[in-house]
């Protein structure tokens, strides 16, 4: 988790830092740029991150789904999901969680792209 506070200082730090450069300057559109690069980086680490953690979590609901489902007598998917639902609950944070860093990620290298475009446009048109 150590890792995780550390790629969300970067996001942080590399998010204001893109923030407050300029997009009319050629020069601050390519450090931009730069920032936003590295913050990609940070944000898919992020993101597999969370990813494992919703699958792991996965797995570990399925696993104790089966384990009451055979040690209940009648009733025994009702049985199984009851024991389960608080695993559910926090399965469904996990997945919010991934989503949201999956959607960062793509928003993210849009704007990166939207970003590069721009600087090929403004070079083209000779713009200072």
């Amino acid at each position: 988790m150590a890792d995780i506070d550390y790629y969300l200082e970067q996001i942080i730090r590399l998010r204001q830092e893109a923030d407050a450069l300029p997009d009319d300057n050629p020069g601050a559109l390519m450090s931009k740029i730069n920032l936003l690069s590295n913050c990609v980086m940070y944000i898919g680490r992020v993101s597999s991150q969370v990813d494992g953690d919703y699958k792991r979590h996965y797995a570990d609901r399925k696993y104790q789904y089966a384990l009451a489902y055979k040690s209940a007598s009648g009733g025994k998917a009702a049985a199984a999901e009851i024991a389960v639902h608080d695993m559910r609950l926090k399965e469904a944070d996990l997945y919010q969680d991934m989503m949201r860093w999956r959607n960062a990620l793509v928003s993210t290298t849009e704007e990166l792209h939207a970003l590069k475009l721009r600087l090929r446009i403004d070079y083209q048109q000779g713009v200072n």
